[in-house]
């Protein structure tokens, strides 16, 4: 799992602009890497990709969540307000990343 950064360009504008160029990126992204037809095009995939808020994914057991974002989760230099951690058990649906996550 890798992190990216983007910064905002002073032609951007305000951060509802920079957020609605973001999703685009994101959108034209994972586009462009399902048509070049990978075999393993689903190994990329975007938790998030926002100005406001970073999004951790993993399929994960509660007791797995602490140790595997640690290093995130404990730099005193991310610091959120508000972090959300929702368990789900699947009973009708088989597991995948697009149906875990953590928002922090």
């Amino acid at each position: 799992m890798w992190h990216a950064f983007i910064g905002r360009g002073r032609a951007t504008g305000d951060a509802d602009r920079f957020e609605r160029k973001l999703y685009v990126i994101r959108k034209r992204f994972e586009k462009e890497i399902e048509d070049l037809g990978l075999d393993d095009h689903k190994f990329f995939y975007f938790s998030s990709l926002s100005c406001r808020t970073l999004v951790y994914k993993g399929m994960l057991t509660t007791e797995q969540l602490g140790l595997y974002f640690a290093d995130d989760l404990g730099d005193p230099l991310c610091a959120s307000a508000l972090c959300m951690f929702h368990s789900r058990f699947s009973t009708n649906t088989f597991p995948s990343w697009e149906l875990a996550h953590l928002i922090a």
